[in-house]
């Protein structure tokens, strides 16, 4: 029954998928009226179900290459952007292809080979990574007390009180809530929505009136966050960051990648969600340098691209529809932190095993490999053989290698770590 819930939506005529488009399973039948791809995508498709589907996509797709001067001027733009590193061959050929058919259909014009230098800046008092409108979660306020804050009423206190009440709330972090009167409305035209009005709950409900209100008095925010049947709507698309259905769009293009959403929402390009709906404001984490005031896309970045210093932060960013960028700094004191900073440096060790600190991104580390004792493969065929269980088994405790726990994985020595990809903290100094 997908079709029948999508009747309502326009269909966009042109439609150019990633392999993000294909991976999370979207119905691109019902999005798009002729759906393209670039054979690079397909390249990058390896698993299993996604193969399946694609060969039964209940639509054709259509492969096509963008042309070599259009694929340049995107490499380029991209790189204005700061995007390029973070974006893949395939990815670079889907943002021409999409420029391709937009040129095409819509004429060149509307396409911007420029970024726009409009960026906003506006400060929070979050943390970068602090959880913010969850949907369906409730995630109360702290609540200072009313004595302390309000005595000193200077006029420089009372503008960064009402900027920071802007920007607590998030509000420009999504689209805004619609407001109730019309939501009623639509209530009323609709009269068999599943909204329960049972007469058992409306005689609980003038029992518990006197102690809902003294509840109120205490948590005033109780249920902002809480999914209900009125803002269902509002949650699914708090969900996927996107409101509107694509009206009187010709060429649009569904990606899940942030970097390539900015690029596509920079050169004026259309998003659309995996839902087939329209992405008015890509939302994401950038690094920006503190030092230099570069920013880079790259989140696997320890040292600045640039000036290669150690010292990227994480900024929350919003692309909004026309291009321009918005980054919402931290006045969280936590972000910049100076502490383990000034500390002397160890004198840098040599040899197979040594641990030196982490100081410049191409600086050379030692190949910590085993020693030759414990390098041996066992030979199950060997007339010798000796099961590592025996009592006579040759087992290398002494050598630095076995000190420091180095195993050879293809032995399947040690016990296997769960997740090869979690960050231990080993030999923290405590200052």
């Amino acid at each position: 029954g997908g079709a029948m819930g999508r009747a309502d939506m326009a269909r966009v005529p042109h439609v150019v998928a990633d392999s993000g488009a294909f991976l999370s399973a979207a119905p691109l039948q019902d999005i798009a009226e002729n759906l393209y791809t670039v054979p690079e995508v397909l390249a990058e498709i390896r698993d299993r179900p996604t193969r399946r589907r694609l060969a039964a996509l209940p639509c054709e797709l259509r492969l096509r290459r963008p042309r070599p001067e259009l694929l340049r001027l995107v490499t380029e733009f991209s790189k204005k952007t700061g995007d390029y590193p973070s974006l893949s061959a395939a990815d670079l050929q889907v943002l021409a292809l999409t420029c391709q058919l937009q040129a095409e259909t819509g004429g060149p014009g509307c396409l911007r080979w420029e970024p726009q230098d409009k960026v906003r800046l506006s400060s929070t008092p979050r943390h970068p990574e602090a959880p913010l409108h969850i949907a369906g979660f409730h995630l109360p306020t702290k609540h200072k007390p009313p004595g302390k804050g309000q005595c000193q009423s200077s006029p420089d206190r009372s503008t960064i009180s009402s900027e920071s009440d802007e920007f607590s709330s998030f509000l420009y972090w999504r689209a805004p809530l619609p407001s109730i009167e019309e939501e009623l409305q639509e209530l009323l035209k609709t009269p068999a929505a599943p909204i329960s009005t049972g007469t058992a709950e409306e005689q609980q409900s003038s029992e518990d009136e006197a102690s809902a209100e003294e509840e109120e008095d205490e948590d005033e925010s109780g249920d902002e966050g809480w999914i209900t049947p009125s803002n269902l709507k509002q949650a699914q698309q708090d969900m996927g960051h996107c409101d509107t259905a694509p009206i009187g769009v010709q060429v649009g293009c569904v990606t899940t990648d942030f970097a390539m959403q900015n690029v596509l929402l920079q050169m004026g390009l259309h998003v659309l969600a995996v839902n087939g709906r329209l992405i008015r404001q890509a939302r994401s984490y950038i690094l920006r340098c503190h030092g230099c005031f570069k920013t880079t896309s790259d989140m696997t970045k320890v040292f600045c691209p640039h000036c290669g210093n150690k010292t990227l932060k994480k900024v929350a960013v919003s692309v909004s529809e026309d291009g321009s960028l918005h980054m919402h700094f931290s006045r969280n004191p936590k972000v910049l932190n100076p502490r383990g900073l000034r500390y002397p440096l160890p004198a840098p060790r040599g040899g197979k095993h040594a641990n030196n600190p982490h100081l410049v991104e191409d600086q050379p580390f030692p190949q910590q490999r085993l020693s030759r004792k414990a390098r041996q493969k066992t030979n199950v065929f060997d007339p010798d053989y000796i099961a590592g269980v025996s009592p006579f088994a040759e087992n290398d405790v002494y050598s630095r290698a076995a000190n420091l726990q180095i195993r050879d994985a293809a032995l399947g020595a040690g016990r296997r770590r769960l997740n090869p990809n979690a960050v231990t903290k080993k030999f923290v100094k405590r200052r």
